[in-house]
């Protein structure tokens, strides 16, 4: 299998859970609700309901954690980015980047006959798989 397959079945079984998971919540509510419609159809005592958690107290710890979850989850985000955009080399050279570059191999001492070489082959050959950048993922 492909890499494209492997990311397009990952992000389809994230979506299935996710799926599920509001479906199966969407259920037990629908029962709850028949439950206690069938109840007051009856006469009978509602069912209690299930107490609630109690809110937790306010705390400046609890906005220091989430600080701190924000500015871990931005930098690691940064990185990855940073990453990623330096190793992905998707656009075509220009007529402006291979003059350059035979310039640059020019100064550096290359024969006429290799810069010849160099602007007569053809564009980069499309590269088929990921960026090494995709490694800050883990």
């Amino acid at each position: 299998m492909g890499p494209d397959i492997i990311i397009l079945l990952m992000v389809l079984s994230a979506a299935a859970i996710i799926v599920w998971a509001l479906f199966l919540r969407y259920k037990r509510q629908e029962m709850r609700h028949k439950e206690r419609m069938t109840a007051l159809e009856k006469g009978a005592e509602l069912p209690a309901e299930p107490p609630e958690k109690p809110p937790v107290p306010w705390s400046p710890r609890v906005y220091l954690l989430r600080g701190l979850v924000w500015l871990f989850t931005g930098a690691g985000l940064s990185i990855f980015l940073l990453g990623l955009s330096l190793t992905i080399v998707s656009r075509p050279q220009t007529l402006e980047d291979r003059t350059w570059h035979a310039q640059n191999l020019r100064h550096n001492g290359a024969t006429e006959e290799e810069i010849k070489q160099y602007l007569s082959q053809g564009q980069n050959p499309a590269r088929n798989e990921f960026p090494a950048g995709f490694a800050l993922i883990g």
